[in-house]
Formats: C-alpha cells, structure tokens, sequence
C-alpha cells in the first residue's frame, strides 16, 4: 500500500519541479559548463589520482576553472556613463593594439598607443566642439618677457602694507564650476591670455580637457558650461603636466606617465609627438614634472618616475638624450629658481627635498646605488620625515616651499645668506593636512609666477593661500577638495581640480572690473 504524501512533502516536489523548469528556461546548465569549454576539454585537467599506500600523501592541485563574466559594465568596459561616445575616436592608424582594432575592455586599453603626429580633426568628432576650438584667439602679449623682467629687476618681499589690500581682492572672487574631464585630475594650467579664462585639464587616464570659461554665461538661463569645453585623448597615462610654449601662445605642452611629450596647435589644430623617453630595457620613461628653461625659452627641463633629469632643445630631433640621476626613486616635483636660472630644487619619494647647481657634473655620486649614471653637483639638503610632494620657488625673494606626507609646508630661505651650509633649515613650518588618501591628487603647494604668494589645496575643500613669509592671506571654500592648483601667470585668478574632473576657478567677475573703471 503506497503511503499518501503529506502537505509538506507535495509543497517540495512542486518547489522541486519549478525550480527545474527555471533553470531549463535561464539556459543556466550551458553556463555553469561554460568554464570546462574554456579549457577545450575536459580531459585536459588533472584528475584526481587513487589514493594507493605509496602515494596516499601526496596530492596533485587541481586546475582552477577560468572565470567568465556574464556580464560587462560601462565601466568595466573603459567607458564612462556621461562621456558621449561621439565626441571623440581612437586613430586606427595611429594604435598600437595588442590585438583587434578597438578596445574591449579598460584593462586591454593600457596596451593602446597614440603614435606620432596627428590631428584633432580626427580625433574630435564633433563640428561644434572643433569650431569654438578653432575660434580661440590666444594670445600672451608680452608676457613672458615682462615676467623675466620683474625677475631679474624686483628683489622686494610683499610689503605688510599690501596685504590688507591683497585680502580684499580675494574678497571679492566668485567662483564658477565645470566638469571639464572625465576622471580624477593629474595636471592643471591656466593659460596666460588675460581676456578670457581658458582652463586645460588632464586626468589619470590620458584625457585632456579644455574649458572657456565665461562668467557673464553662467547668470543665464539654460546655460550648459559642457558647450564651452572641449575634450580628447593623446594619451593613455596620467597627464603629468600641461603647459604652453613661451613663445607661441597657441602651442599646448603636454607631458604623461606613459614618456610622451607632445605639442597641442590649437590654431592648426594639430598635435605632434616631440619625444617618447623610454629606459635601457624599452620600458616607458614616464615624465613626472617639466618646465621651461628661464634662460631659453626652448630648452625643456624634465625629470622622470625613476628619478632622472635631462633637458633638451625642442627645435631639435632628440633621438639620443642623456639623462642625469638625481634620485634613486621617483622625482615627485621640480622647480627652476628665477634668480638662478642654472638652479632647480627637487622633491623626491627618497623623502628628500634636494638643491642642484646645473654647471657642475658628478660622475659617480656617493649617495646613489647606481653606478651608470652621472649627476649634478648637490647646493643643499634637507631630509624629511616622509616624501617630499612638492617645491616651488617663489617669484624674486629667494623663498623655496616645500609640502610633503608629514603634513607640513616648510619655507626655505635659498639666498645667498640663507645657505650657509649644505644642510637646508626652514625659516618656517607651517602645519597642514596633507592626507590624501587613494583616490585624491596629491596636493602640491605652488608659488604665483608674479607674486611672491603661494596657494595649497586643503582637505576642509577650499584653497589656503599664504604669503612668502607664511601670512595667511585667504581661504576660498569649494564643494569638494581641489587637489590640483594652477594660477595664472599676471591675473588675479585660481582654479584647482577635483578628484571626478571638475574645476572650480575663482576670478572677480567681469561686472566687478567694470566698476572698478
């Protein structure tokens, strides 16, 4: 006699029976096999041996299944959610592909390289976008010649006097945001034309992004800063540093981790590649900080993630270039002293911030553990807790900054007085959180180009601006943390980046001036 089934027990053959015919409609029995088709067959993996007395104690490791998404986001993909997939597109003639012909995924992406000159035309999709780019009309003036000129001419330090003066101009800057660049930003330069607010921005994954900003725009309705910004991609690294040719106001520099450093036309609309460094095995020689010769405008200083310097013409072809060793790890920062040309300081993760007379050579310097490589003479030291993040030297009073991970901003005295050994000792430390974390820029503390003031990112999101001589002279607030900090060279304005791409600019707007007149 068959024993009638319980409640319980037909509820569980009925589970049992929709949970199969579930499975059957998913197709979920091909993917959980989908891993042994990886593998070809299955008679390709180990199997497991009998166990027998003479090999019970020894075991064979099983192959481990290779793992297959089912799914792919726009992340993982190397896209972004709010980049519109029209505006830009990657040279089938200038890539380098491991395999294929477009980038599946973000991680095979590092394998791309934009190779050789090219044009923005081809890069940039977007007529509109390509149009207001070929309307800017940059221009410097006379700039770079006044700058070197007030240099050599003005040894004064800013007069107390001046600074009540000084704070109410930063009182009356008003702020304006825009989400120039896709991902965290890396660099940030403020062009010198002084009739228009042009921002160029790189972020961690080689993008570049350019921003016409425009106060007088922002009051309006509707107004959507995205149409004053222009963006591409030459490079597949960090965006080390952009900067702009001293004598020709239309020619971008710009420098990345991946050792590229190309030239941006804005009036041609072009970009030509004017070196790639890379180290005695092939390997790129990513570029960590570079800059203008003070003494020729043509000569470009730069130092590199492996602690390397050199310098050369950028008229020349440069196919063969001899690097000096100034550190043993990477050269976080560099800055050329205004009053000595031949002079540049250097931050390093050796926690170092270190002094370098140019016209003196070393050939095999003792402090270093490479025996192939040259340097240059050592002025002075100073010896940090941690890393050294930044240096800059101040316009034309001998002051050098310097900020680093032991949350301090330390001013050095670097005249002629002021080193009287070859040990550097601040005349003022200053105590700053300096905690970034992962996903934030470093903060580097940078000096006015015309003005012996100085501005640092701080981690209560607002940028400290102080005097040479550690005066406080203002704190701007922004909504997030504006890690990177460009100022430009002759106006009043500054802006910083933020960890998601966007800028914020502090200026006096257009109205204020007019009063003023």
């Amino acid at each position: 006699m068959v024993k009638e089934l319980t409640s319980f027990q037909k509820k569980r053959l009925e589970n049992i029976k929709r949970n199969n015919d579930l499975l059957k409609k998913l197709n979920l029995n091909n993917i959980i096999n989908l891993p042994k088709d990886i593998n070809h067959s299955t008679s390709n993996q180990v199997k497991k041996p009998v166990k027998s007395a003479t090999n019970s104690s020894k075991r064979v490791k099983k192959e481990k299944p290779i793992p297959i998404p089912t799914r792919r986001s726009r992340r993982l993909q190397g896209q972004d959610a709010a980049k519109d997939e029209n505006a830009s597109v990657y040279l089938d003639a200038n890539l380098e592909p491991k395999k294929g012909s477009t980038p599946p995924i973000k991680a095979d992406w590092e394998d791309f390289k934009i190779i050789g000159d090219v044009k923005l035309t081809d890069i940039i999709k977007d007529d509109d976008k390509l149009n207001k780019l070929n309307s800017l009309k940059l221009s410097s003036g006379d700039f770079f010649n006044e700058l070197r000129e007030f240099q050599k001419n003005n040894n004064v330090k800013q007069e107390d006097t001046d600074l009540p003066e000084k704070e109410e101009e930063y009182g009356r800057m008003e702020m304006i945001q825009a989400k120039v660049i896709y991902e965290r930003i890396s660099s940030l330069y403020t062009h010198p034309d002084k009739t228009q607010n042009i921002i160029i921005a790189g972020d961690v994954s080689g993008n570049i992004g350019l921003w016409n900003a425009n106060f007088k725009q922002f009051t309006e309705d509707n107004y959507d800063p995205d149409d004053d910004i222009t963006r591409f991609q030459l490079f597949n690294k960090n965006v080390s540093k952009i900067d702009c040719f001293p004598t020709k106001p239309d020619n971008l520099l710009a420098a990345s981790y991946d050792g590229r450093i190309r030239s941006i036309n804005l009036e041609s609309r072009e970009s030509e590649e004017l070196i790639v460094l890379k180290n005695e095995y092939d390997d790129a020689l990513g570029v960590s900080d570079c800059q203008f010769s003070y003494s020729d405008p043509n000569v470009l200083f730069l130092t590199t993630l492996s602690g390397e310097f050199t310098q050369f013409d950028i008229r020349e072809n440069n196919k063969s270039i001899e690097f000096k060793r100034l550190a043993d790890k990477k050269i976080g920062s560099m800055s050329i002293n205004p009053q000595k040309p031949y002079q540049i300081a250097t931050g390093s993760l050796d926690r170092t911030l270190k002094l370098w007379d140019l016209r003196k050579m070393v050939k095999k310097p003792e402090w270093s553990q490479y025996d192939d490589f040259s340097s240059h003479e050592i002025v002075a030291t100073y010896d940090s807790r941690l890393s050294v993040s930044a240096v800059s030297f101040s316009s034309n009073d001998n002051t050098l900054v310097c900020n680093g991970y032991d949350d301090t901003v330390r001013l050095f005295d670097v005249s002629d007085e002021g080193l009287t050994s070859d040990a550097l000792t601040p005349k003022l430390t200053i105590t700053h959180n300096c905690q970034t974390g992962r996903w934030t820029s470093i903060l580097k503390a940078k000096f006015k180009p015309n003005e012996n003031i100085f501005a640092i990112a701080n981690m209560k999101r607002a940028f400290d601006i102080y005097t040479s001589d550690g005066k406080q002279l203002a704190h701007l607030s922004t909504p997030t943390v504006p890690a990177v900090v460009s100022w430009h060279p002759s106006q009043n304005w500054i802006s910083g980046g933020n960890s998601s791409g966007k800028v914020f600019l502090y200026a006096e707007p257009p109205s204020t001036t007019i009063k003023e007149e």
